[in-house]
């Protein structure tokens, strides 16, 4: 149960305005809090989806993301699938859209879904590459390309009340040929009739140095960036009017960014960044050393190349892979760290335009997430054991998780938040 808030807890909950512009028609900056107030909002299980063995739908290859419509119905995207999975908001199987495959439809290596305003299904493909549009009821509308070489939007992506697409990521490209975006990390929107703009540029820090690792063809050195700990957020959401949440600094501010990109107010409360200590370093350090021997760590596979099958011996695909590790756990050892770690973590906005703002915690730890109303009310602070910002947001309070079971399957778990217990009544 939700324990009770006092009478003086209630008043400690202020409520700060938002100003659309100080003097000079800048932005101003609203202060929360400095004291968390804690909530614990009550999510109660839904439905969940994903098993070992069962029908061939339910089996996913790999969730890549999740998206709700209006409706509360849910779309799993299963990227070795090569498909969508819809689930109706009482968690009952409806259909498949599309296949693996490369023809008109088909799905090569998709990485991000996005459910537009007007219903349609926006699936970002790598492999295509660009953006493939689908009904709700499975019928293939259209294919836009976006190629690697001006920059394919990445993961996720999030859709605009216009139908245009923003990504905080690109593949294949460098940022800094883009116009617009000579400084800092750009903010793509994607448009359906094949255009792009660099929506926002993003705050960023001076790069790392490189270092050399090796000669590369004759007359040139190969130059590696080595490995950055506790980078700058890049990380936000979308309100129902089409504004962004956007958090990309150090310290504790979001900043409110109107339909053509321009920041009208910032979210701010006086918490100060973590310095980066020597004991930070290390656990940091064995924290991925650790990840990188086990399952999730992304380990290398060993691949032949030419010859007949089997013409690499066990023993030398091992020794491979050892190489391979060792390297990795080189650049781990020799990774570059900032002074301080940044305040923010992770930004979400959910269907009832409240943001929620997860905190950055020392490493192998989770951050407490604040919630804030549209408004600019500060509504509390979840602790780092309760509720954490979800894969997707849906209507009437629900909310995706993907995870793994005990036996390591995928699998998709939908809660809601407890009906009749509003986020602002929590505490």
């Amino acid at each position: 149960m939700p324990r009770a808030c006092s009478p003086i807890c209630r008043v400690a909950a202020v409520t700060f305005g938002l100003a659309a512009a100080g003097r000079g028609g800048g932005p101003v900056a609203a202060q929360a809090a400095a004291t968390d107030i804690p909530i614990s909002p009550v999510a109660e299980p839904a439905f969940t989806v994903g098993v070992a063995e069962g029908a061939a739908w339910e089996m996913f290859g790999y969730v890549s993301d999740v998206a709700f419509d209006a409706d509360g119905t849910l779309f799993i995207l299963d990227d070795l699938a090569g498909h969508i999975v819809v689930i109706d908001s009482a968690g009952d199987f409806v259909r498949t859209i599309a296949n693996k495959g490369d023809g008109p439809g088909e799905l090569v290596q998709p990485i991000a879904i996005a459910v537009l305003r007007d219903g349609r299904i926006a699936v970002n493909d790598i492999g295509k590459p660009g953006i493939q549009l689908f009904r709700r009821d499975g019928e293939f509308l259209d294919g836009v390309p976006f190629g690697p070489v001006e920059g394919m939007p990445g993961s996720p992506i999030y859709a605009l009340p216009d139908h245009s697409l923003l990504s905080p990521e690109l593949i294949g490209f460098s940022a800094s040929t883009m116009t617009g975006a000579d400084e800092g990390r750009p903010i793509t929107r994607f448009r359906l009739d094949g255009s792009r703009d660099v929506f926002y540029a993003a705050w960023d820090d001076p790069p790392p140095p490189g270092f050399e690792s090796g000669e590369g063809a004759p007359g040139a050195r190969i130059v590696t960036s080595p490995i950055e700990a506790f980078t700058l957020p890049l990380s936000l959401g979308v309100l129902r009017d089409g504004r962004i949440a956007l958090a990309d600094s150090i310290g504790y501010r979001i900043k409110l960014l109107d339909a053509s990109g321009r920041v009208t107010d910032l979210l701010e409360r006086p918490l100060a960044p973590v310095p980066v200590t020597g004991a930070i370093r290390d656990a940091e350090r064995q924290r991925r050393l650790e990840a990188l021997r086990s399952r999730d760590g992304g380990t290398a596979s060993v691949q032949q190349v030419g010859g007949p099958p089997g013409a690499v011996s066990p023993e030398a695909r091992r020794n491979a892979m050892r190489e391979a590790l060792r390297r990795t756990g080189d650049r781990i050892r020799d990774m570059v760290f900032p002074a301080e770690i940044p305040v923010i973590a992770n930004v979400a906005v959910d269907w009832n335009d409240r943001v929620w703002i997860q905190r950055s915690a020392p490493p192998g730890e989770t951050g407490p997430t604040d919630v804030l109303a549209a408004d600019g009310r500060y509504l509390g602070t979840i602790p780092s054991d309760g509720l954490r910002i979800p894969e997707a947001f849906g209507p009437e309070g629900l909310a995706a998780y993907i995870e793994r079971d005990a036996f390591d399957i995928q699998r998709v778990r939908v809660v809601r938040l407890a009906v009749g217990q509003p986020l602002e009544e929590a505490r």
